[in-house]
């Protein structure tokens, strides 16, 4: 199995909706893993959280791809990839984005940072690497910290203020400007994805498209989607994620099932 790699999205994927990981799942991707096969979580959340995640699975793998593909770290907690948002677009960014007087929270390499302290049942992390600057847009244009994502909650009418002012102050194109739910907005470098993390990953294996086996329920897996023929849709995926995935399975371990059966395949 040293010739293939498996790569799964955390919420949704790896994780059921109440943040745990089916029995069978975990027991058939160890074997994956003992058997010498590649595992990497790929996550829109913070890297310390993917570390508690591999903590609970008995397991680490050799990179962890967090912020949808803007800080990739290996097994040895070294930076192999951070792309932040370019400093020349920081202050058009401030503007644009803090004006509305939405609550926005800044993330960097290694942190959240909040305007204000949240309630207990706000806090979705495993691992709270939050902080609170009071005034966050100061705290920013002072270079204390080298943005990777603005996310800004609101609604759809409430941001198209926003998503308007970016397009005017630094034109086109210059950053991706994402709803990713009904309640939130997420700005970032042009130069991140999932899909993009993983195909790094991939080279530095040299694992080849026809081995690698992508995992994923949501619209921010669908980069990882065009860089194979196996690509997954899981658990409660919705009907659009699943016709741009190639196969629907119930589980990651149903995933793993699968490598293995196109190995026995290969091999007769």
């Amino acid at each position: 199995m040293n010739d293939v790699l498996l790569v799964c999205d955390l919420d949704g994927t790896l994780l059921d909706s109440s943040g745990q990981i089916d029995q069978l799942s975990l027991k058939k991707i160890k074997k994956f893993c003992e058997d010498g096969g590649h595992f990497v979580i790929c996550t829109g959340r913070m890297d310390t959280d993917i570390q508690y995640v591999e903590q609970k699975l008995g397991f680490a793998g050799e990179y962890r791809i967090s912020q949808n593909g803007a800080v990739i770290k290996d097994k040895h907690n070294q930076s192999i990839l951070l792309e932040t948002i370019p400093s020349e677009y920081i202050p058009k960014l401030n503007q644009a984005i803090f004006a509305g007087g939405l609550r926005t929270e800044v993330s960097d390499e290694n942190n959240r940072h909040f305007p204000s302290p949240r309630k207990p049942e706000e806090v979705a992390e495993f691992v709270d690497s939050s902080k609170v600057i009071e005034d966050l847009p100061a705290y920013i244009s002072a270079g204390e910290i080298s943005p990777t994502i603005y996310l800004t909650f609101g609604n759809e009418k409430a941001f198209l203020p926003i998503k308007s002012a970016i397009t005017e102050s630094l034109g086109a194109d210059k950053v991706t400007v994402i709803q990713t739910s009904p309640s939130s907005l997420e700005v970032f470098s042009n130069k991140v994805s999932k899909g993009k993390a993983v195909e790094l990953i991939q080279q530095k294996l040299g694992i080849s498209s026809n081995n690698l086996y992508v995992v994923g329920d949501a619209e921010s897996d669908v980069s990882m989607f065009t860089l194979t023929n196996h690509s997954y849709a899981v658990q409660e995926a919705e009907k659009a994620i699943c016709e741009k995935a190639n196969c629907y399975q119930k589980t990651v371990g149903d995933v793993v099932a699968d490598i293995y059966y196109h190995k026995k395949e290969e091999r007769i």
